[in-house]
């Protein structure tokens, strides 16, 4: 059987006609623009960051030169000044006494207030002092080397026998006070009561001046001769 075409003669050689979208268009030629411009700013960005480093470049050798040439700067020698010791006055021997009447003075000197504010701070709050007793230091007599030292005397009461142990452990940590002993203490149903003695350190009141030496008035044994002849 013979084959028959039954397409017309120009369909196959007609060629089909795309209409292109605008906004294609426009977005491609807008993003090639812009590619371009980036293009351009990096390539004048990259020149003058060269031109910036050749010139940091150059001015690091010159530095690097003037450093050869460059002579050390003596420092400056500090000058020590020195203070003049001045050396201590003599005492003449009318101040003397003076100064053995202050020295005695501060030697027998007690800072109470210190001493109560030492003790304030380690009484314990389970203990109640009914009476507080602080004893200056007496001076010896004639002829003794050391006096009395200050005393203490405390009399109160606690709950039990621990707190008026913890009490004596508190006073024994205030510097100024030595030898700590508990004199007595007795429970009853209330509690119990306590007597606490300690010395205070340094309290020693400085021996007593002997008293000045009478002088004696020399008797005249020699014999006067009178007109008469007779002795006297």
């Amino acid at each position: 059987m013979r084959a028959v075409n039954l397409l017309p003669r120009d369909a196959g050689s007609r060629k089909s006609i795309r209409n292109e979208d605008p906004a294609v268009v426009v977005g491609a030629s807008v993003g090639a623009v812009v590619l371009l411009a980036l293009a351009f700013g990096f390539m004048n960005v990259h020149s003058k960051v060269t031109h910036e480093q050749s010139k940091l470049d150059a001015a690091r050798r010159q530095l690097a030169q003037l450093s050869l040439h460059r002579q050390p700067i003596p420092k400056p020698t500090k000058q020590v000044k020195t203070i003049p010791i001045i050396p201590q006055p003599a005492v003449s021997a009318d101040e003397q006494p003076r100064l053995d009447a202050v020295k005695a003075a501060l030697s027998q000197r007690i800072d109470w207030d210190r001493i109560m504010r030492e003790f304030s701070l380690v009484l314990p709050s389970d203990i109640s002092i009914t009476s507080l007793q602080l004893g200056a230091p007496a001076a010896p007599g004639v002829g003794a080397t050391t006096g009395t030292p200050g005393t203490l005397t405390i009399n109160g009461s606690a709950y039990s026998h621990d707190g008026v142990a913890r009490f004596m452990s508190r006073l024994m940590l205030i510097p100024d006070f030595m030898d700590v002993t508990l004199q007595n203490s007795s429970a009853d149903t209330s509690g119990v009561t306590f007597s606490i003695n300690a010395s205070i350190k340094g309290a020693v009141a400085p021996p007593a001046a002997a008293p000045p030496a009478v002088p004696t008035t020399p008797t005249d044994t020699t014999a006067t001769t009178t007109s008469d002849g007779s002795s006297s």
